[in-house]
């Protein structure tokens, strides 16, 4: 930890940093915790800023900027943000301007977002250079107060961009793929919350076997349907034998939204994340996006809920935009 510190005078210094982080989405079927996504649908900006005082400050704006909680505790950022600073034993104030234009509690990483910005933001403004398994593993910490406890599947995409799996936790370790270019995704948004930690309450203790197997078999399809290109594979994997359909009973009319995007030309449907938003994977060679996002939401409004649709791509992870 003292050679880390000792380190932070070497080279070009700055004091502010800007990064934007994207919207992610989890799971997709059968990878509970260890498959995730970065999508290009939403954008989170997290600027850091060294300030005088060796304390730690909270600035909230954007269109989601009061849904979120001030309490450091209870703050991806301020979370992460504190946990990095105590593991390289660095005594610096720090201020965090967070600009939350991801929506929350809909299970579109919103919360991992703000872990993975400020995060990446820091390591940037100190010079550490960190690998970006480690950057995943702190930024995973913050995810602790929307979750219980860390994971990665949100953070990671939203720091490495396009699709990502978590081969282990301990020690972290991320591995990306890169999504093929005729994968598009339609996104519905209802408009209900639930928390992360709602949706983890309900998981099941214990799952049989048969049902371990099943999803083993399907989320290897998701893989092999990525390495080859195969949107329509990739599609057919993304059906879950454990947490979705549990999950399902949270989101009104989910299984008339999961039927409308098929029959509009979905390879595959899934819950994102913990929900409630839901997800397709579309190949664009064969369908139109936006033509599934809207049967979506009209089942969604079938079902009594209003609801916001688009169509968005795979897309790169954080960015810094500038430092001084």
């Amino acid at each position: 930890m003292a050679t880390a510190a000792r380190d932070l005078g070497e080279g070009e210094h700055h004091s502010a940093i800007r990064v934007e982080v994207p919207s992610t989405t989890a799971n997709l079927g059968p990878g509970f915790d260890v498959f995730g996504m970065a999508i290009g649908a939403f954008w989170d900006a997290v600027e850091l800023e060294e300030c005088p005082k060796r304390s730690l400050e909270l600035e909230l704006s954007g269109k989601y900027g009061k849904s979120i909680p001030r309490k450091h505790d209870a703050n991806s950022a301020c979370l992460a943000v504190k946990h990095f600073l105590k593991k390289f034993g660095i005594e610096r104030g720090i201020r965090i301007r967070l600009e939350k234009n991801i929506p929350v509690g809909k299970g579109l990483g919103s919360s991992g977002a703000s872990a993975a910005g400020a995060i990446v933001g820091l390591d940037r403004l100190l010079g550490l250079g960190l690998p970006k398994d480690e950057l995943v593993a702190l930024a995973a910490f913050g995810e602790s107060c929307s979750a219980g406890a860390p994971h990665a599947d949100n953070v990671a995409p939203a720091i490495l961009g396009g699709f990502v799996l978590i081969q282990s936790y301990d020690p972290v370790r991320a591995i990306g793929i890169d999504p093929p270019p005729n994968l598009e995704l339609a996104i519905a948004i209802p408009d209900i919350e639930i928390s992360t930690k709602e949706a983890r309450a309900i998981l099941p203790a214990q799952v049989p076997l048969g049902e371990v197997a099943r999803n083993i078999g399907r989320a290897s399809s998701i893989i092999l349907g990525l390495l080859r290109g195969d949107v329509s594979l990739i599609g057919s994997g993304m059906v879950d034998a454990i947490v979705e359909p549990v999950r399902a009973k949270l989101i009104p009319g989910y299984d008339v939204v999961k039927r409308r995007a098929l029959e509009a030309g979905a390879c595959g449907v899934a819950i994102s994340g913990s929900g409630p938003t839901m997800v397709a994977v579309v190949d664009n060679r064969v369908a139109k996006a936006s033509d599934v996002a809207k049967a979506m939401a009209e089942g969604f409004s079938d079902a009594g809920l209003d609801c916001e649709s688009l169509a968005a791509r795979p897309c790169g992870g954080a960015k810094v935009v500038w430092m001084r």
